[in-house]
């Protein structure tokens, strides 16, 4: 099973340019549920890997946002449960001067 979701929160602590610099359609996003986010206890954050040094260290993941609030809410149950969600980034826009970046990702879960 799967669905499509926004990522919020792209124009928030440095994201826009992370997302300029490294997010390309297709890659791979890691989430990261945040059940003590003082903002939303289903908060579910989205990170993607970015090259330490040209890659000469290897990866880290950086933050670029967090999954839309009413995505989150039944996604954070089935992540809590111990279902394993995948994520790719579907698309995104974030032309330079654009504050807050829109990008779209698909995930996947398996069926139960």
């Amino acid at each position: 099973m799967g669905k499509d979701a926004i990522v919020a929160g792209t124009g928030f602590e440095g994201r826009a340019d992370a997302i300029r610099k490294h997010c390309k359609d297709g890659m791979p996003v890691q989430l990261r549920r945040d059940p003590s986010n003082p903002h939303d206890s289903n908060a579910i954050a989205v990170l993607i890997s970015v090259p330490k040094l040209l890659g000469l260290l290897g990866q880290s993941l950086v933050q670029i946002g967090y999954i839309k609030a009413a995505a989150a809410e039944g996604l954070a149950a089935k992540i809590d449960a111990g279902t394993k969600v995948t994520g790719y980034v579907k698309s995104f826009y974030a032309p330079s001067g654009k504050d807050h970046p829109r990008v779209s990702l698909r995930l996947e879960w398996p069926d139960h």
